[in-house]
C-alpha cells in the first residue's frame, strides 16, 4: 500500500498537467467550433503572404495530405517559384534556373534526412498540432502555467517532439490562441495572432498574424487563406 501511495503522489503532478492541458484545448475547440471537426481533417491547403515591405516578401502555398505523409510547399519569391516536396519517406527541393524572362527550368536536389523528418512532422501534425498532441507523439515539457502576452492573461501550453518545441498561449478571456512559438533547428519563430475568421468547414482559424524569427529578425504581417475542398487540385507530389 505504501508503494502504491508513493507512486500515486509521484503521478499526481503529471495527471494535473494532462487535465489542465485537456481543459484548455477543449475550451479552444468549443469557442472555434472545431470540436469533432478539426480532428478529422488530414487533407488541407493554406495560402499565405508574408509582407515586411522588403525584397524578401514572399507568398507561400502549402498542401498537406497527412494520411499519405505528403506535403507540397511552393514559395514564390521575386516572381519565382521554389518547391519543397515530401512524398512518403522521400523529399526534394526544386530550384528555378535561368533568367526570369525565359521558360523556367528546375534543378532538383534531395532533401537531407533531417529535412524530410521535419516535413513529415509537419504533415502529420495536421491543422492544429496541439489537438490530440499525445497521439501525434508530443509530450508536455512543463506544467500548464499562467503567462502574460501583450498585457493579456493567458495560459501557456508547451509540448515537444523529436527536438521540435511548440508553445501555445491561450487567451483566458476568449479561449483563443494569441501567440504560438515554434523552436526548430535552433531558430525561434513567433506568431502573434491578430484575427480569426470562420473557414468553409465552419471552424474559426487564424487568418492574420505577425511573424518574426531569431534568424532574420524581420517582422512580417501575414495573411492566411484556408482551403479544405479539392485542396490537392493542380498539385504534384512527384519530381
Amino acid at each position: 500500500m505504501k508503494i502504491a501511495k508513493i507512486l500515486l503522489l509521484m503521478l499526481l503532478p503529471f495527471l494535473s498537467m494532462a487535465q489542465s492541458a485537456d481543459a484548455v484545448i477543449e475550451k479552444y475547440l468549443e469557442v472555434t467550433g472545431g470540436k469533432g471537426k478539426i480532428e478529422a481533417v488530414t487533407t488541407f491547403k493554406y495560402n499565405r503572404s508574408y509582407i515586411a515591405n522588403a525584397t524578401t516578401d514572399y507568398d507561400e502555398e502549402v498542401v498537406v495530405v497527412g494520411d499519405n505523409n505528403q506535403l507540397s510547399r511552393k514559395k514564390t519569391l521575386l516572381k519565382r517559384d521554389f518547391f519543397y516536396i515530401l512524398n512518403g519517406n522521400q523529399g526534394w527541393v526544386k530550384i528555378p534556373m535561368g533568367s526570369p524572362d525565359k521558360k523556367v527550368t528546375y534543378s532538383t536536389k534531395d532533401l537531407s534526412g533531417k529535412e524530410v523528418t521535419e516535413l513529415s512532422v509537419e504533415a502529420k501534425d495536421g491543422v492544429l498540432p496541439f489537438v490530440n498532441f499525445e497521439q501525434k507523439g508530443y509530450k508536455l515539457t512543463t506544467p500548464v502555467a499562467a503567462a502574460t502576452v501583450e498585457g493579456k492573461a493567458t495560459t501557456k501550453l508547451a509540448i515537444e517532439k523529436n527536438g521540435i518545441q511548440r508553445e501555445y498561449y491561450f487567451d483566458n478571456a476568449t479561449g483563443l490562441v494569441v501567440r504560438e512559438v515554434l523552436i526548430e533547428s535552433g531558430i525561434t519563430h513567433t506568431m502573434d495572432y491578430t484575427k480569426y475568421d470562420t473557414t468553409p468547414i465552419g471552424v474559426k482559424l487564424p487568418v492574420a498574424f505577425t511573424y518574426i524569427n531569431t534568424k532574420d529578425k524581420r517582422k512580417n504581417n501575414v495573411t492566411t487563406k484556408w482551403t479544405f475542398d479539392k485542396a490537392t487540385d493542380g498539385v504534384s507530389f512527384t519530381n
